[in-house]
């Protein structure tokens, strides 16, 4: 061994990786002492081996690819993952970096870099094991729910229907129907509450992110809350909003579930409404502004809890609104909070993930009432 080899040697003999030199044949000429904790073997029983020796025989075919691709290149690398055979008979995943320094003089060979990552691999596979029993139970949830709605809705059409039959047919005194409009209104109460569960069971959360036009998603939003923007004579406005990273379903949920709780929980005031963006990092925080009756601090956390109502039954709703946008916006990723006080309005901001994080700024505002 030459002695610039040996200056080569000192350079890399204390590496926590195992580190070989091979010649261009693959037969290895030298290898590190930590060898030994990578692959079982001490340096001097692996000297003189070919290198394919201790590659799974799984994966021996597509290494034996990788070192003429290697020479055709001189100061070339290439890295690759392979399962590598251990003294002892067990394998463990090895990160391999290779390196073409046949060239240089002063080490005339391959110089490659072996690092054990058998323990990122389980993570990954854990991960990816995680992810679809996760998927499965969100399957598994919806098919419940579907069939616990369909269960439950007859015998409430039931109650209903026999309720309204019952006032038409019968004589009765108003005390009598009104307690009969009571029964009415609370079967229609838990239909809605049902629809509102089913719809919480089934956001569909597995789905694949895309890029979504949020204007158009708002658009959409407007549209489907149009009746009620114009009984109250609501002002909805916003700035042009930006291309995001998402579910376009999901967030023409999420600004439906704001704009109508601003609606309900308006002032005496023309209710205005304003939907703003501004970019920070790698995200866009949506702010949607209202001047309603405004939220007390010690209330801002609890309202997006499952069935939190603060008014009672003087609003309609079932308390489950800002529970689902919780769901949808942290499924992807983000954040959601409120920030207000009482008889000042409020702000519900989400944030959502950039589809361009170098968007440009946004211009003037569109009306949508």
């Amino acid at each position: 061994m030459t002695s610039s080899f040996q200056g080569f040697r000192s350079l890399i003999e204390n590496s926590p990786d195992a580190i070989s030199l091979i010649d261009s044949r693959g037969q290895i000429l030298y290898a590190s002492g930590s060898t030994a904790k990578v692959f079982g073997y001490e340096p001097e029983e692996l000297v003189g081996r070919n290198s394919l020796d201790l590659i799974h025989l799984e994966d021996r075919v597509q290494m034996s690819r990788v070192l003429p691709e290697l020479l055709a290149i001189p100061q070339s690398t290439l890295q690759w993952h392979a399962r590598m055979c251990r003294k002892d008979g067990t394998c463990s995943w090895v990160e391999s970096t290779a390196c073409n320094l046949l060239d240089r003089p002063d080490v005339n060979a391959i110089a490659v870099n072996h690092r054990d990552i058998s323990a990122r691999i389980a993570l990954e596979a854990q991960k990816k094991e995680d992810a679809d029993l996760l998927a499965r139970s969100y399957i598994l949830v919806e098919e419940f729910a579907h069939a616990v709605a369909h269960d439950l809705r007859e015998p409430l059409r039931t109650i209903s229907a026999f309720t309204e039959l019952l006032v038409h047919r019968m004589d009765l005194d108003d005390q009598s129907q009104k307690m009969a409009g009571y029964t009415v209104d609370a079967a229609a109460r838990m239909s809605d509450l049902l629809d509102d569960l089913l719809l919480l069971a089934s956001s569909g959360l597995t789905e694949l992110p895309r890029p979504v036009e949020l204007q158009c998603a708002l658009a959409a939003a407007t549209q489907n809350l149009g009746r009620a923007i114009e009984e109250c004579g609501a002002i909805v406005t916003a700035d042009i909003l930006p291309l995001v990273y998402g579910n376009s379903g999901h967030l023409v949920r999420v600004f439906q579930n704001l704009i109508s709780n601003a609606i309900k929980y308006r002032s005496k005031e023309t209710p205005q409404i304003h939907i703003r963006a501004e970019q920070r990092g790698w995200e866009w925080v949506i702010q949607i502004v209202d001047n309603g009756i405004g939220i007390a601090p010690e209330q801002q956390e609890r309202i997006f809890g499952m069935f939190t109502r603060l008014h009672g039954r003087n609003i309609a709703g079932a308390g489950i609104g800002l529970a689902f946008c919780r769901k949808i916006v942290e499924a992807a990723g983000g954040r959601i909070w409120v920030e207000s006080q009482p008889g000042a309005g409020s702000t519900f901001c989400f944030t959502v993930a950039a589809a361009h994080p170098a968007a440009a700024s946004l211009p003037p505002q569109v009306a949508f009432a």
